[in-house]
Formats: C-alpha cells, sequence, structure tokens
C-alpha cells in the first residue's frame, strides 16, 4: 500500500513554493584545508557571506562547465556541511582518501575522474543510476551517501533547482524525519533504498504538481529549518 503523505507535509506542499533561506558560512576552514588547490581557493573567494541552495547550484554548474571539477565538488560541499565546522576536515579526507595527516597529503589522482564520471551518469541515465554508481564502481572513501547525494543534486539540478530529473539529496535529517513522520524507513546506503525513496517523493510530489526535489526540500525545510 503506498505510503500516505504525512499531514505536516501535505499542508506544507499547499503552500507556494520558496527557496531556501541563506545562511552563513565560514570560509577559514575551507581556506585552510584547500591550501593547496587554487581553483578551488578562487572559487571559495568569490562565495558570498551568505549561501543558499539556489546559488550554489548555480556555482557548481558554472564550476563544472569550466571543467573544474573539484571546485564543483567543495561548492557544494560548502552547502551541504552547512554550518558545521568539520565540514573541511572530512572533505579533505575524501579529497586524499586518508584520515592521518590529509592536510598536508596530496588530493588522489582518481577523485576529479570518479567524480565526473557520476555526473555524466547521474546526467544520462537519472538518479538512482548515478546512485548506484557512487555506491559501488565510483565510490569514494569517506564520501557517504548522505553527501554524495548532494553532489548528485547539484550535478543534475541543470534547468533549476527544481528541475524534475534532479537527484533529490537523501541524507540522515531527511531519513530521520521520514522515519519518525512517514513511519518510511529507509537504509541510505543501499541503491534499492534510493529508488524506493525517490517513488515516494515523486508519489507524493504528483498529488500536489510538485518535483521530487521539491518534496526533498521541504522535507529537508521541516527537518532542519534550512530548506
Amino acid at each position: 500500500m503506498p505510503e500516505p503523505v504525512p499531514p505536516l507535509l501535505a499542508t506544507a506542499l499547499t503552500e507556494p513554493p520558496r527557496p531556501q533561506r541563506a545562511f552563513v558560512w565560514e570560509p577559514a576552514g575551507w581556506r585552510t584545508e584547500m591550501h593547496d588547490l587554487p581553483e578551488v581557493q578562487r572559487m571559495l573567494d568569490d562565495l558570498p557571506a551568505r549561501v543558499d541552495r539556489g546559488l550554489i547550484r548555480q556555482r557548481v554548474l558554472d564550476e563544472l562547465d569550466e571543467g573544474r571539477i573539484l571546485s564543483a565538488f567543495v561548492g557544494a560541499m560548502v552547502w551541504g556541511y552547512g554550518d558545521r565546522g568539520y565540514g573541511p576536515v572530512r572533505v579533505r579526507w575524501v579529497l586524499t582518501g586518508v584520515k592521518q595527516g590529509a592536510h598536508t597529503a596530496s588530493v588522489r589522482g582518481d577523485v576529479p575522474g570518479l567524480l565526473s564520471d557520476a555526473v555524466e551518469v547521474v546526467r544520462a541515465k537519472g538518479a538512482v543510476e548515478g546512485f548506484r554508481f557512487m555506491a559501488n564502481a565510483g565510490r569514494l572513501k569517506y564520501l557517504a551517501s548522505a553527501f554524495f547525494t548532494k553532489w548528485l543534486y547539484f550535478a543534475s539540478a541543470l534547468d533549476s533547482p527544481d528541475d524534475a530529473r534532479a537527484a533529490p539529496i537523501l541524507d540522515k535529517q531527511v531519513h530521520d524525519w521520514l522515519d519518525d513522520h512517514a513511519g518510511v524507513t529507509l537504509d541510505i546506503s543501499r541503491t534499492h533504498e534510493y529508488r524506493r525513496y525517490l517513488d515516494v517523493l515523486t508519489r507524493w510530489g504528483d498529488r500536489f504538481a510538485r518535483t521530487p526535489v521539491q518534496v526533498e526540500q521541504v522535507i529537508f525545510s521541516l527537518a532542519s529549518g534550512r530548506g
């Protein structure tokens, strides 16, 4: 039996769509951890003091258009980690593939290619196949699905932040809200569970003429206050 739309979500989906509220990010840690990546440093320097989903989406797409994969990825992670101070260090782990000595370790040579391949897969084959790739053949050490779905989202939201083809984010906040308010329990690391998640968002969105990522954004807003 299809999962009913939770009343709190149904109420929110009847209201006009609203862009995400901007938040203040802390550049110092990002500049410190990206010390050896000049293109990333330039991208960070160009970001305003307050960022939101729409602004970061455009920056990520601009960087991708110029072939600057690492700058695009770090930009997505600035939004993904929000005001959590440990974000820059954890992204450095992903880039280098190590925890100990990550600050001085070099970026792994295969990281840009795997991130670029993920962009190609999600754009050509859709959200589920993008997830499958990043969870398997394109797996990057220390990059869990809660954050690689953020990368997939920004890489695939081509027409607008609400693009019907974009990969919706599935992180702990969305997972926990669905579990608590809809009785939808997901293993966020499994491709078939991501497919189920996408199916749920699609069904719920169809009732309110919303795309899956619009439904995800409303859930994220209800769960986090950021949207």
